[in-house]
């Protein structure tokens, strides 16, 4: 269990590839340990507000699956958007099996599973968050002048409005843009 904690933990140091490669410096760029903490925090509101509107969602397990959703990356490496694209559905399977490779050990091997290839709505929220994470982070590094990251904030932005059209999450938007500081 050591070694899996250990592997775990070099996400603390694993630089976000996408940021690196439109300009941001490695010294000041979001590692994929605080990308999964900023996606976690997100999915621990937006679950909440849900439950608050009487939606029923197991807050915590969503939390989890935001906390846990880039395990794979500590084996694989933060795979570049380009590579994502070439391999297409192959990504997440490429995923699931890293990240099952670390989460036997750990026991955690359903909640792996179903934040990398699930429908529920816990996976859902905790997506929607990461996808959240990601845009917020580009806007921060845009307003920094990063302008190398405005297109990952786009798609990003574009995401999270596809995913806003969808029952129940649709009850987020004016959090969601609340927390943007725009209008979607």
């Amino acid at each position: 269990m050591r070694r899996e904690y250990e592997r775990v933990m070099s996400l603390k140091n694993l630089v976000r590839t996408g940021w690196m490669q439109r300009g941001v410096p490695p010294a000041i760029g979001e590692t994929v340990a605080q990308h999964s903490f900023e996606a976690s925090i997100l999915t621990l509101l937006l679950a909440s507000k849900l439950s608050s509107r009487g939606v029923t969602i197991d807050v915590h397990r969503a939390t989890v699956l935001a906390l846990i959703h880039d395990l794979g990356e500590a084996v694989l490496g933060d795979i570049p958007r380009w590579t994502t694209l070439q391999l297409k559905g192959d990504k997440e399977r490429l995923e699931l099996e890293a990240a099952k490779s670390l989460a036997g050990p750990l026991g955690i091997d359903d909640l792996v599973t179903e934040a990398i290839n699930s429908g529920t709505l816990e996976s859902r929220v905790a997506k929607l968050a990461e996808l959240l994470a990601t845009a917020l982070q580009a806007k921060r590094y845009v307003d920094a002048g990063f302008k190398g990251v405005e297109e990952i904030y786009t798609t990003s932005l574009e995401a999270v409005k596809g995913m806003l059209g969808d029952e129940p999450l649709s009850l987020l938007r004016e959090m969601v843009e609340e927390l943007l500081g725009e209008q979607l």
